[in-house]
């Protein structure tokens, strides 16, 4: 199923939804940052074993909007108006969590452009989670494996796809990754404080955001109707940049985020596939497969 098939019958025009603006791309990526960095100090003041584990938590949402919802925009030169500095900036939202634009379109598009077929990595992605197994234990592969570590491997493989191809000659994407990192990590341990890198950056990376990756990426598309699923739970959109409008993002990838609300009502309030959060999914789904069960 193609975004074309998506659009034919769409009740009102997208157009009227396909609007950038530079400042609020600023203050989106003002804001995660911000967070990132209160949260962090909060926790430092704080010298509680509690508090930096919900912290980390906390850090690994702001790097989920960053490094995902906003990377994502990005992408689709949705976060600026000019498509070079979606593409020059990204050191601000790619960098950070091994990522660049360009290997994130050639993971991305061939997904909208194929959804659920050969070229797209979704099939595949839920084979290796074992989603697709009729005797799964949906709990265990949702919520335990994930945050046991699981989600790990997936980060890992994730981070060696985005930088195996890219170009590591001087001035080049690949080169200007490896610059970015020997700056910030060269900068934190001159300064005495590689242990805020680590503890505040490289355990949320590697620990939280890849299972915020995971959960999103199971929310999106397993077992829909229409091929995708929107999230409409306040907080998460909140958080996330509306990243939860998927099944309209797969409409008209052309709409920036902040336009997402008004043109899910406008374009499609009636869509087969929504959710109020992975914990409404898991019940949804749980509940189809006990009535599958007892027929």
């Amino acid at each position: 199923m193609t975004d074309a098939n998506f659009t034919e019958n769409l009740p009102s025009k997208p157009i009227d939804f396909v609007e950038r603006n530079d400042l609020k791309g600023f203050l989106a990526l003002l804001r995660d940052w911000m967070a990132i960095f209160l949260i962090a100090a909060f926790s430092i003041w704080a010298n509680n074993i509690f508090i930096y584990l919900v912290s980390v938590w906390a850090i690994g949402i702001f790097q989920f909007a960053i490094g995902e919802a906003l990377l994502h925009e990005a992408s689709h030169n949705n976060l600026f108006q000019k498509q070079l500095s979606n593409e020059q900036l990204e050191f601000l939202y790619g960098f950070p969590v091994l990522r660049t634009i360009s290997s994130y379109r050639e993971h991305h598009f061939p997904h909208h452009k194929g959804l659920g077929g050969e070229e797209d990595y979704i099939p595949e992605y839920y084979e290796m989670l074992g989603l697709y197994k009729e005797d799964k234990n949906l709990f265990w592969l949702l919520f335990v494996k994930p945050v046991m570590g699981f989600a790990l491997y997936h980060f890992l493989i994730d981070a060696y796809y985005h930088l195996k191809g890219l170009d590591y000659r001087p001035f080049k994407t690949g080169f200007q990754v490896f610059v970015f990192w020997l700056v910030v990590v060269l900068s934190f341990y001159l300064s005495g404080h590689i242990d805020i890198l680590l503890l505040y950056w490289l355990v949320p990376l590697v620990w939280c955001f890849p299972c915020y990756m995971y959960w999103s990426e199971v929310h999106d598309h397993l077992n829909t109707v229409s091929g995708t699923r929107s999230n409409l739970n306040f907080l998460a959109n909140l958080l996330t940049h509306n990243n939860g409008y998927h099944y309209l993002h797969h409409l008209c990838p052309a709409i920036p985020w902040y336009n997402l609300p008004q043109a899910h009502q406008a374009l499609c309030a009636d869509s087969p596939d929504v959710s109020y959060g992975l914990f409404d999914v898991y019940r949804k789904l749980t509940r189809t497969e006990a009535q599958s069960l007892s027929s």
